[in-house]
């Protein structure tokens, strides 16, 4: 009859220590760039910005990295023609003075509940380019 009663008290005293769950991250979010109807005669390249959106609490340290696109070359995103005949180069930056490009090295975000992160975009000018539709698919990818 004591070892019942020292095994019960024993799987007590280890069901009534705490459980730390796991930090996580959710309700990731990004909004799409839109550039617009491209002028290929215009010098001044188009901007466009949108934001990444995440809920993720301390202590977690989260970055994100955004790959190079489908249609990467010469150092530079591209977004194809439906038709896939032609490109345009574009690249998404980390500042608004558009400086520093997001690529594939992760960028530290804070973290916190309701974050939203922006990011920003150049359609760079004066390319030649034909009239349609132009699209690129980006793989952000969160870690923490």
């Amino acid at each position: 009859m004591h070892r019942l009663a020292a095994a019960a008290a024993a799987f007590a005293v280890i069901a009534a220590s705490s459980a730390h769950a796991a930090p996580s991250c959710k309700s990731l979010a990004v909004t799409a760039l839109a550039f617009g109807n491209y002028d290929v005669y215009n010098a001044v390249s188009t901007d466009s910005a949108g934001t990444i959106t995440y809920s993720c609490p301390p202590p977690t340290t989260p970055t994100v990295t955004i790959d190079a696109g489908l249609a990467f070359a010469n150092g530079r995103r591209r977004m194809t023609r439906s038709t896939g005949t032609d490109w345009l180069s574009y690249d998404i930056f980390v500042d608004a003075a558009r400086t520093t490009v997001w690529a594939s090295t992760p960028v530290s975000v804070p973290a916190g509940n309701a974050v939203s992160v922006p990011y920003y975009a150049r359609l760079f000018a004066q390319q030649d380019a034909s009239v349609g539709s132009y699209s690129d698919t980006l793989v952000v990818t969160f870690n923490f």
